[in-house]
């Protein structure tokens, strides 16, 4: 823009080399479009809000910055509203020299001249409208917008991570890795007190930027109406009174004034339902979002069905509340259909009746004043109503700025290496700047005193909730400090660090931190890059990463090596490929600090030793200080410098492992840790086919190219009522316009002197000068009688075309919403049905911000941007034609010329829209990428703060905003260009046709009026319906991406029900089953032949790639086999339904997933069980002890609303550091968060697995289902699972060993085969892979003794 000459830049000539680009390549690319200046870089836009916000209020600060940009949009303004009132000044005096004009007499010069500005005064009118339109989205829209993006996101970087469901809590999980987010949950515009859940979920920060600051910057593009509505109120009412009189124009005032009540009712009506819609839609977008991001639980449980029940009902609420918003919109759109017909009834049938006649020039010009004071009228209470849902934005987005931010809680010292708390009492971070020590329900660490010796392995023990990620978190900083101190070195500053020219001399930090979580945060992108996260590559060090955390073989199977793609959280790897990602990231940086959250609990035994020997152990970590969370103190013993022991809310023990060893304190620790764990199965269908990752996992969204298909048009038609529906609504909309035609047409005929007996006659004088005009002009004029009673008849006339359309413009509005309303209905329904029914290969590869893109954005624009521009697109293309029409009045010469003319414009529409719709898909999908970009780092927030990684992606979302920025402006420049020329168009078919009318001798003044007044609306009106044409074409987009998913391939909904009852025994049936994951894909499963008989329970084990995943993907028909068959109880699972046998079936995941509500809507969503039920499962899995349940039954329910989460057996007990911590699972009403976040891993699993007690199926599978708590529990758990599912068929995938090792038989797997198939105690005297497996696990001698206890039957004795 700015290297152009300025006429370039004034008329918009060069946007012209990129649309034809466009043209030619039928596409445009990012690299296509111009870069934007650095003041609209939202880099540039961050400094500036640091060096110039103030301590007042947001709305203040952004004033300081934008205050200019709205003055000079507000002077243009002014300028313009000014200058649009020359045409009708001109045609005023062209009209009153007409009627001043003697028949045959040929215009002079001065008319001519006025014709010489007519012209000059609609240019400039263009220019100014066009460069005000430009100026508003270069300096407020897009700035404002890409603004506010940037700081919400850095922000959301600084934030507080409080829990999810406002609870301190001690629990075992990290505080933010799971997604928690403490953003402030969207709220209604009155700004409604803060809930149970808060504003804490990671979709309610992102409809920040989504929502609010979309409605924000919205405003500031439609801000100049406010001076613009001022201005044009002023000049009108001047204007009005110096041709009509102050009486005429008061008395039309005052029949406007009769409807504002009724507005202004109905107005505040709609801007309180609109709140509730923007608050129903932020409910909507939240459960969305959690259904998808919970898309494997939702199709492993069957619960398709209950998630599309469920979204549907916040969607028949959100469609009730559009419903109650048409009928208020309907009162208000009457009122703005009568005001501007009685203002123009009353003024000129009042100015009639006191001057005894109407002129053409009085008439014609106040017709035109009245209309332009009429949207001055009605544009005020609108903008009025859009500046306060902005300025709810405003607020809602100024709370979360506000919003508490992380505090620095250590004591940085260069002098002490070491990491240590003393005196120390924490708790997970809290609402407010600051959390008390005696708040209820909280979750405390008290007392907490120790150092971790610098440059050894430190180890974090305790049982499952006993808080040993709390004080992890603290060290970190993202805990409560709530009395005492902790101490970490000082870290180096990011200038300090000198990333880039890090070298294997200088390459560990001492001071700097790594982190791990409990959850494996995986980003979408390469392993390389998921390993290296932002740190120079040095080959060396690489591959020892790779080899001490176990990846290199892993990597060796995938097709691109560690350049194959990941799947958003890692979907493509298997359990323990995650992990060992996660840990070679930490490993790999340059941190001297490394903080691991129990990663031994996902890796098999020969993996967790490897781990041990070669890396924290090995030379990779030698002189770094590692602080450990883990079950496994056993394991870990012999190169641990320092253990912890965690219980009753404190440190039960610590000290040096040698001290710990003498005193027999090791082996009290000890005797309630597990033993070594196997590696996990895949959470993924990929995880035995790595080598099968296709190189792009997550897909390039798909952009159409060329016009929007007629197929899409014609469902959207079928969807909106059909044909015949739409065939009566284009017979109102013509009805409409021909009123619209008829009632200057009797202004005209009244004007014109044509007599009432004359009309029969009328029609055969259309294309000929009036002779009633040649009588008027002669002398004879009618008595004062006559004038009354053709005063009366013409009003009369004059109301009745009033009337018709005012009727029917209400009929259009209503019939094209309800068409709307019908099609977004149906469309909605089509889309979630598929999305929640699509094979689980194509919910991994597709990102959740995509689906919910269309889901809530694209449905925003459908339910009424759709229906507003379908409306639009025929009344501006009807009243094209009216006017072409009319202009034929003055000559029949004029067709070719207006043919001419609107080839012109078809032509300039044909190059804009080329242009536009490919920019169009563009800025829709440069949309995406900034809430993927979201979504994901607020997931990893923690090890993205730990890693000190914030910089990196705070300029990361700064390219993604600036992209998205590109693409708006490059649409807007496009619009822009159409605008201009197409004005010079309008302009000169205007300046042609008054030629005509000047040119013609004795033309009726009448008729002059008549056409001049539609050809001063042509340029106007044929701009505008090329602008519908090209915004109803672009709505169409949100059309075809909803239709694009409504249409994907879904999984078999067919099937034969299945028995009531049905699995009657448990008994499964594999019979030579091949299965792959994709047709072109080598097969996982090879002709796999096994029986498991009635409530056996089967240990399945074997090497990472086995298919044991498989396996289970098979049995659950997420991948249907090529061949051979599976049956259950007799009956082939490939002929059932999938929701019967998934919903007959149950599975325990090892990476549970909980869904937002309360612990018994996770338990029983569908309220099939009563509460004692429900309580006696949370027992049984040991939640809930059998002292609490019975204090618990005896004493009134604890109130949860904000409990802790430590509900575990030791964070109810009585402790010496403080008041004891609550157990939430005593109260079924206690709210879990979305994700189950305000949950420990452990505490997951085990709801999870209460869930499934409950239902008591016949056939269940374990996926290690508690390799997350402790040894204790754990035994707890094993001996209730025998005893609860005594009847049932298990299927254990089996990690721990020990788990499996008193089996009825172990099924051995090895590269999708059945290797061994039989009782422990058989496999053990074979010597085969098990007696191989057993032996590697560093627990041979345990194994053997639990296997030598089995019966003969294989059953334990």
């Amino acid at each position: 823009m700015f290297t152009t000459s300025a006429w370039s830049r004034l008329t918009f000539v060069w946007a012209t080399p990129l649309m034809l680009l466009a043209t030619e390549k039928g596409d445009l690319d990012l690299v296509d479009l111009p870069r934007p200046s650095h003041y609209l870089r939202p880099d540039y836009q961050s400094a500036e809000w640091k060096d110039r916000k103030t301590k007042d209020t947001f709305f203040k600060s952004m004033m300081r910055i934008y205050g200019w940009g709205v003055v000079k949009q507000w002077m243009t303004a002014a300028l313009n509203s000014s200058v649009s009132y020359l045409p009708w000044w001109i045609t005023l005096r062209l009209l009153e020299s007409l009627e001043s004009r003697r028949p045959g007499e040929t215009a002079g010069s001065r008319i001519w001249l006025f014709l010489v500005w007519l012209g000059l005064a609609k240019i400039a009118n263009s220019l100014i409208e066009s460069w005000l339109f430009w100026s508003q989205i270069n300096d407020l829209y897009v700035p404002i917008r890409s603004h506010l993006a940037a700081i919400v996101f850095e922000k959301a970087m600084r934030r507080k991570n409080v829990k999810g469901a406002n609870m301190a809590s001690g629990n075992d999980t990290d505080a933010v890795e799971q997604g928690k987010d403490d953003g402030d949950k969207s709220k209604d515009e009155e700004g409604a007190s803060d809930d149970v859940t808060g504003q804490k979920s990671r979709q309610a920060v992102i409809n920040l930027v989504g929502i609010d600051a979309k409605r924000v910057s919205d405003f500031s593009l439609y801000m100049f109406m406010f001076p613009t509505s001022i201005i044009q109120l002023i000049i009108s009412v001047w204007f009005l009174i110096s041709l009509l009189g102050w009486l005429p124009l008061v008395l039309g005032v005052l029949s406007v004034a009769a409807t504002l009540p009724i507005n202004f009712i109905f107005s505040k009506w709609t801007l309180s339902a609109d709140q509730k819609l923007m608050k129903i839609r932020d409910e909507k977008l939240e459960l969305v979002s959690e259904a998808l991001n919970g898309i494997r639980q939702v199709k492993f449980s069957a619960l398709e069905s209950g998630w599309e029940k469920r979204i549907l009902k916040v969607r028949e609420k959100e469609l009730a509340t559009i419903w109650q918003l048409f009928k208020y919109n309907l009162v208000v759109d009457s009122c703005w259909n009568i005001i501007p017909s009685a203002l123009a009834l009353t003024a000129l049938g009042s100015y009639a009746w006191i001057h005894g006649e109407l002129t053409a020039s009085v008439a014609f010009v106040s017709i035109g004043i009245l209309g332009t004071l009429d949207f001055a009228i009605a544009a005020l209470p609108g903008m009025i109503r859009y500046g306060i849902d902005a300025w709810v934005s405003l607020k809602r987005i100024e709370k979360f700025l506000d919003g508490p931010e992380i505090q620095s809680i250590r004591t940085f010292s260069s002098e002490r290496p070491d990491v240590g708390f003393k005196d120390a009492s924490l708790s997970w971070p809290v609402d407010g700047e600051e959390a008390k020590a005696d708040e209820p329900n909280q979750f405390i660490l008290r007392n907490v005193n120790l150092s971790f010796p610098p440059g050894e392995l430190s180890v974090i023990s305790g049982k499952t909730g006993s808080g040993k990620s709390l004080m992890l978190a603290a060290i970190l900083g993202e805990a409560e400090l709530l009395s005492g101190s902790i101490h970490v070195p000082q870290p180096p500053s990011i200038d300090e660090r000198q990333d880039h020219k890090a070298n294997p001399g200088n390459w560990v930090l001492p001071s700097s931190m790594a982190y791990v979580g409990q959850q494996p945060w995986i980003e979408n992108a390469t392993v390389r890059d998921n390993i290296l996260f932002g740190m120079p590559f040095d080959e060396e060090r690489y591959e020892q990463t790779l080899a001490a955390c176990a990846l290199k073989k892993d990597i060796g199977t995938l097709t691109d090596g560690d350049k194959t793609e990941l799947g958003i959280n890692g979907v493509n790897l298997s359990g323990g490929q995650k992990w060992r990602v996660t840990v070679a990231r930490a490993i790999y940086s340059r941190a001297g600090i490394l903080i691991l959250d129990d990663i031994f609990s996902a890796v098999d035994a020969h993996v967790s030793r490897h781990i041990l020997e070669q890396c924290l152990g090995g030379s990779i970590c030698k002189g770094r200080t590692v602080i450990l969370v883990t079950h496994h103190v056993g394991l870990v013993e012999k190169h641990a410098r320092f253990i912890v022991e965690l219980a009753d809310g404190g440190v039960q023990y610590s000290g040096l492992t040698e001290q710990l060893r003498e005193e027999r304190i090791l082996d009290e620790i000890k005797s309630s840790e597990p033993p070594v764990l196997e590696e996990s199965a895949a959470s993924s269908d990929t995880e035995e086919g790595g080598r099968m990752v296709p190189t792009k996992f997550v897909e390039d969204e798909i952009r159409q190219k060329g016009a929007v298909k007629t197929r899409i048009y014609k469902i959207y038609l079928e969807r909106s009522g059909g044909f015949l529906y739409w065939t009566y609504l284009l017979l109102i909309f013509l009805t409409y316009q021909a009123s619209q035609l008829a009632q200057p047409w009797v202004i005209r005929l009244w004007t014109g002197r044509v007599d009432e007996s004359d009309l029969p006659a009328l029609f055969q004088q259309t294309l000929a000068p009036s002779t009633h005009y040649h009588h008027y002009m002669l002398g004879n004029q009618p008595s004062d009688a006559q004038q009354d009673q053709s005063i009366k008849f013409w009003l009369s006339i004059y109301a009745g075309t009033c009337l018709v359309s005012v009727v029917f413009g209400i009929a259009r509005y209503g019939f094209t919403f309800i068409a709307g309303y019908w099609a977004s209905r149906a469309m909605f329904e089509r889309i979630l049905f598929s999305v929640l029914r699509a094979p689980l290969r194509w919910a991994d590869t597709v990102p959740v911000g995509r689906i919910l893109n269309r889901l809530t954005a694209d449905f925003n624009s459908i339910d009424s941007d759709l229906v507003q521009m379908g409306e639009w697109f025929l009344a501006n293309w009807l009243q094209v034609m009216g006017i072409c029409a009319a202009s034929l009045f003055v000559s029949p010469f004029i067709a070719p010329i207006a043919a001419l003319c609107l080839g012109v414009c078809i032509w300039l529409a044909k190059v804009y829209l080329t242009a536009a719709r490919p920019a169009k898909r563009l800025d829709s999908t440069l949309k995406s990428p900034i809430f993927d970009l979201f979504g994901s780092a607020l997931t990893g927030l923690t090890t993205i703060r730990a890693f000190d990684r914030v910089g990196p992606y705070i300029e990361a979302m700064h390219t993604k905003v600036e992209e998205y920025s590109m693409g708006s402006l490059t649409l807007y420049l496009f619009n822009r260009w159409l605008a201009w020329n197409m004005s010079l168009a309008g302009i000169t078919f205007t300046v042609v046709v008054t030629i005509f009318v000047l040119a013609r001798p004795g033309l009726d003044p009448a008729l002059a009026g008549f056409v001049l007044s539609f050809t001063l609306q042509f340029s106007h009106a044929v701009l505008m319906s090329v602008r519908a044409s090209s915004m109803l074409e672009l709505e169409m987009n949100a059309v075809e991406r909803v239709i694009e998913y409504s249409e994907i391939e879904t999984e078999s909904l067919g099937g034969e029900k299945p028995p009531a009852a049905w699995p009657t025994q448990g008994r499964i049936e594999v019979n030579d089953l091949v299965v792959a994951y994709a047709p072109h894909l080598p097969p996982v499963l090879k002709s796999l032949s096994f029986q498991i008989n009635p409530a056996e329970r089967i240990g399945v084990v074997g090497r990472t790639g086995a298919g044991k995943s498989s396996l289970t993907l098979a049995l659950f028909r997420f991948i249907e086999p090529r061949s051979g068959s599976i049956y259950i109880d007799g009956l082939d699972i490939s002929k059932v339904t999938l929701s019967d046998l998934r919903s007959r079936l149950a599975i325990i995941p090892q990476d549970p997933v909980l869904f937002s509500g309360t612990i018994r809507s996770n338990l029983d969503p569908f309220d099939n069980y009563t509460d004692a039920e429900l309580r006696d499962s949370l027992q049984r899995v040991h939640l809930v002890t059998d002292s609490e349940s019975d204090s618990n039954n005896s004493t009134a329910p604890v109130n949860e609303a904000s409990s802790s989460s430590s509900g575990d057996t030791a964070a109810n007990a009585p402790t010496a550091n403080g008041p004891k911590n609550v157990n939430i699972f005593l109260d079924l009403t206690s709210p879990i968060s979305e994700g189950g976040q305000n949950l420990s891993q452990g505490q997951r699993q085990l709801l999870c697995l209460a869930r499934a007690i409950v239902s008591r199926p016949k056939i269940m599978v374990l996926d290690e289902a508690t390799s997350a708590v402790d040894m204790a529990t754990d035994a707890l758990i094993q001996r209730s699972i025998r005893e609860e599912f005594g009847g049932s068929t298990l299927l254990v995938i089996a990690h721990r060993l020990s788990t499996i090792a008193d089996f009825d038989r172990i099924l051995v797997l090895s590269d999708g085969e059945v290797v061994e198939f039989g009782t422990p105690k058989e496999l053990w005297e074979d010597g085969g892979v098990f007696w191989s497996m057993c032996n590697e696990s560093g627990e041979k001698d345990k194994l053997r003794v639990t296997i030598s206890r089995e019966g003969p039957s294989g059953g334990k004795e």
